[in-house]
């Protein structure tokens, strides 16, 4: 089983981007695509690798002082896909995605010497939202390249583990809460 470090977008981005894809769904070049579900979106900040159970507490430990504030502004925005098979969104604003992008970075060096074979490719913030096996994703990125979502303030890093095969799934096994973004407690 992975394990990966990650944000999960708050219930009204999720209903807005919700609403933006229904009409997706129903295109033709759609029907080849498994869309993720709600309740598996997340943004990827760093993946781990295969790990063991007794290694999560010592992750969360390690990455809790990253927690000390939290990351205004994020949106969903944008689509793409990597290759022709998976559809993912964008993250928007430039200075959210600077600071999403600062906190990957430092992910790594607080996880040396626990065993990890975490990635190291540069971070490239993206939410998936459906995979084609035979079909091209293409179609449905071009039709959501405009979407703009609500913004919102990232208030917890999440710990997940993922179980692969034909049904991949992700279950939030420690949450980190976020200290309240400096222009919050200066208001």
């Amino acid at each position: 089983m992975s394990l990966f470090v990650a944000i999960r977008p708050v219930e009204g981005a999720i209903d807005d981007l919700s609403d933006a894809l229904e009409p997706i769904r129903r295109l033709p070049a759609a029907s080849a695509l498994r869309w993720q579900p709600p309740s598996q979106w997340h943004v990827t900040l760093a993946f781990l690798g295969d790990a063991d159970e007794d290694v999560t507490d010592e992750v969360a430990e390690r990455i809790s002082d990253l927690a000390l504030t939290g990351v205004p502004g994020v949106r969903l925005q944008g689509a793409d896909c990597f290759g022709r098979q998976i559809l993912w969104i964008g993250i928007g604003d430039d200075d959210a995605r600077r600071r999403l992008a600062a906190v990957a970075a430092a992910i790594p060096p607080r996880l040396r010497g626990l065993g990890l074979d975490v990635d190291r490719r540069p971070w490239r913030g993206h939410l998936t939202v459906a995979r084609a096996r035979t079909g091209d994703a293409r179609t449905a990125a071009d039709a959501l390249a405009g979407y703009q979502g609500p913004p919102w303030d990232v208030g917890q890093l999440v710990v997940i583990r993922s179980t692969g095969g034909p049904r991949p799934a992700h279950r939030v096994v420690r949450t980190i809460p976020l200290a309240a973004p400096r222009w919050v407690l200066e208001s």
